[in-house]
């Protein structure tokens, strides 16, 4: 049986639901009805009732967006779109049938050569870093650890994450079984994940694929660590313009709840946990409030918040859209009057960060703002 049979009850009840429309991103960037949830949900239902077989364009539309997290969490019911969407993907990899653009995007995780982590008690481990193959945000992340007295040792290393949102899950689980092995022999006890995407590869994918980090071993995401840390006892700090905190994507499959009835109704803004409930979202807005910042927020936040284009390797296989989706995102980050852009996802502030042009919005990684209030 294939992997997105597993779903063809959920897919049957999902055909012609109208739900997640407000929330197709892509859909609403190239104004194609086939981009929209409703209409990829009924031609995955056709391929695992064998009505139909994958021919390039359905292959092409799987491929031509992010994973949907934000429509299973736009739906009152929280349908697990986003395992619909890997289910179909690891299909046509393992047919196969995956685009050229993807393959590339998988062999390039696979060309860097990391080395192994350093020995040390917290590892601070960069996997949204290593994707990007840029490691100049690494050093804003260290210092501003260092600053909350945490000392970590930085490795920069795939986890597996951009495979396995591919399709790619026999890749992922060696990069996986890679990490895995690698934090077993630093002797780490603590894992700083970098971002977001490290933090779901490490406490979701791994288990996902049947692998466990060693016995011991506890994850926080970066931001998390931060918070918990800070001690603002230096005074008060003058408050820079408005700012609007960006979660990226992999951030609401990390949610201890995702958005409930009352956020998805037209013009609902009262309560911003609403939009969805967990340390992921939370962290992060304490640590700005604290600094303090003046935050504002509007519709498409925390579970809700549209992509940075950076999620789920779509900057890597289609990247006109990407591109497309990174100027909707500053757009709204304009329109709410927000003067900085920032989020504790590197990926997303390093890609976010070469669309400003023509927008009056700058962005900065949670790091980079924290280390910047404290000099």
């Amino acid at each position: 049986m294939s992997h997105l049979q597993a779903y063809k009850n959920d897919l049957y009840e999902l055909r012609f639901s109208p739900m997640c429309k407000p929330a197709a991103e892509v859909a609403n960037l190239t104004q194609l009805e086939s981009h929209t949830t409703r209409a990829r949900m009924m031609m995955l239902w056709r391929i695992a009732e064998g009505l139909i077989e994958w021919t390039p364009r359905e292959v092409a539309l799987v491929y031509e967006s992010t994973l949907d997290s934000i429509s299973e969490a736009f739906d009152v019911f929280h349908y697990p779109v986003s395992q619909y969407m890997l289910a179909a993907r690891a299909d046509i990899w393992e047919a196969g049938l995956a685009p050229e653009c993807v393959r590339q995007a998988v062999e390039a995780s696979l060309t860097a050569d990391f080395g192994a982590p350093d020995t040390s008690e917290t590892l601070l481990l960069a996997g949204e870093i290593a994707q990007l193959g840029d490691d100049t945000l690494l050093e804003p992340m260290k210092a501003s650890a260092q600053t909350c007295g945490i000392e970590a040792s930085a490795w920069v290393v795939a986890t597996g994450a951009l495979a396995y949102t591919l399709g790619a899950w026999d890749v992922a689980s060696a990069q996986a079984k890679q990490i895995i092995a690698g934090i077993q022999a630093s002797g780490a006890e603590i894992v700083i994940a970098d971002g977001p995407e490290t933090a779901w590869a490490l406490t979701k994918i791994y288990p996902g694929l049947g692998l466990s980090l060693p016995e011991g071993v506890s994850v926080k995401l970066l931001s998390v660590a931060l918070d918990e840390r800070y001690d603002n006892q230096t005074g008060p700090i003058p408050e820079n313009g408005p700012v609007l905190f960006h979660d990226s994507r992999p951030a609401c499959l990390l949610a201890e709840e995702m958005a409930n009835h009352l956020a998805i109704m037209p013009g609902y803004l009262e309560d911003e946990a609403a939009f969805g409930v967990g340390a992921v979202f939370e962290a992060p807005r304490r640590l700005l409030d604290a600094l303090p910042a003046q935050r504002v927020f509007g519709t498409w936040t925390r579970s809700l918040a549209r992509t940075s284009g950076a999620d789920d390797g779509l900057w890597m296989t289609y990247p006109h859209l990407a591109a497309g989706l990174a100027a909707q995102r500053l757009d709204y980050a304009d329109n709410l009057g927000a003067e900085t852009i920032i989020t504790d996802s590197p990926l997303a502030a390093s890609y976010l960060s070469k669309h400003t042009s023509g927008h009056s919005v700058g962005v900065k990684l949670l790091a980079e703002f924290f280390e910047g209030k404290k000099q």
